[in-house]
């Protein structure tokens, strides 16, 4: 079964790009903050390590001018505190509309969803540990966008992330969503 579900994967996959006018790929850099929840959330280590960055890649296909499809992967750290951060790794598909103002500025609303797995992790040599859970991520966004040649370009976004059944039980913190402003270049080939 697993063989069977594989070779379907490659297969679908080699057969998008007869479907699609272009290959897309984009290297995103964000920043922005967790959003908790819990006993745990009203403290001050908890509001320290609040603030994020966030690395992803994309890599889809243009289904037409208008429209793209993609699969992702995107890292969230947040800023350490007493030795304590919060690190969310996530995998998923989104999809985007791009409504072209003219023939180089766009603007874009899109959706993704996803699984994620989110890890608090304290690495004093005293008290260290680290917890983690797993579970489902959807998120929206909404940006603008300037392509600077047919393969290049360029966007500046904000995308609101929730994250369902995210408790660290723990610690008694739930990581609840992510509010993140990005900046990516993307290619199209």
């Amino acid at each position: 079964m697993k063989k069977a579900l594989l070779i379907a994967a490659i297969a679908a996959t080699a057969s998008m790009p007869s479907l699609a006018n272009d290959t897309y790929f984009a290297l995103e850099l964000g920043a922005g903050q967790y959003d908790y929840s819990g006993k745990s959330s009203d403290t001050k280590e908890a509001k320290e390590i609040n603030d994020m960055g966030v690395l992803a890649l994309k890599v889809g296909h243009y289904l037409n001018q208008n429209v793209r499809a993609y699969g992702y992967l995107q890292l969230s750290a947040s800023d350490e505190y007493n030795h304590i951060d919060v690190t969310t790794r996530e995998m998923g598909a989104g999809a985007d509309y791009l409504h072209f103002v003219n023939d180089k500025f766009y603007l874009l609303a899109g959706g993704n969803l996803g699984y994620q797995k989110t890890v608090v992790e304290d690495d004093s040599a005293i008290d260290s540990y680290k917890f983690d859970n797993t579970g489902v991520v959807a998120g929206a966004n909404l940006g603008l966008g300037y392509k600077f040649t047919d393969n290049f370009g360029m966007e500046l976004g904000y995308r609101h992330s929730h994250y369902f059944s995210n408790e660290i039980k723990e610690v008694e913190l739930k990581v609840d969503a992510t509010d993140v402003v990005y900046l990516n270049a993307n290619f199209a080939f």
